[in-house]
């Protein structure tokens, strides 16, 4: 394995937690560069401590849960949709920019390393190990996220208006 430039990414512009129901977005976002911690237990308590301790954004699917968040003085994010192309859009709507930006390991949430290996840029979590690299499913992420962005844009013309969502989102109390 070759090693030349080693650079460690540190800066995310916001911190998340998201909850048991949407892993998956959470793993996406880790992809866009944003740092997201996963679940410590399966109650709201927990997921409301958690973001409080870290100042971290609670992203859930769950009404109840967004409700308390204010009481706790916790930032949230409603999500409505199930399906992962419209979460991303409606994280778009709430400020995360649709683009790859490998920072964060999709699997622990530790930081990435980059690193060349055999001439191919490649990153590698500090704390897993885990490795990753631009192959086919780096081009087909690319694609699902251009529809997306395609999609934002159509939505922003039709109702004259980018972040359509903005009522989900609850700023702390």
């Amino acid at each position: 394995m070759e090693k030349r430039e080693l650079k460690v990414f540190e800066d995310t512009v916001q911190g998340y937690v998201v909850d048991l129901m949407l892993m998956r977005l959470g793993r996406w976002l880790r992809l866009l560069g944003q740092d997201v911690a996963n679940p410590v237990g399966e109650s709201d308590e927990e997921l409301l401590h958690l973001a409080k301790k870290e100042s971290r954004t609670i992203i859930t699917r769950d009404k109840g849960l967004f409700k308390a968040c204010p009481g706790a003085d916790v930032q949230c994010v409603l999500i409505q949709s199930s399906a992962i192309s419209d979460q991303l859009l409606e994280m778009a709507d709430a400020g995360v920019p649709l683009r790859l930006d490998p920072q964060r390991c999709t699997l622990c949430n530790g930081l990435l390393e980059e690193i060349e290996m055999l001439g191919t840029k490649k990153w590698q979590c500090l704390d897993c190990k885990k490795l990753y690299w631009e192959g086919g499913h780096w081009k087909k992420m690319e694609r699902i996220l251009q529809a997306i962005r395609r999609q934002r844009k159509e939505n922003a013309q039709q109702t004259g208006n980018a972040n359509a969502t903005e009522n989900h989102i609850q700023a702390k109390g």
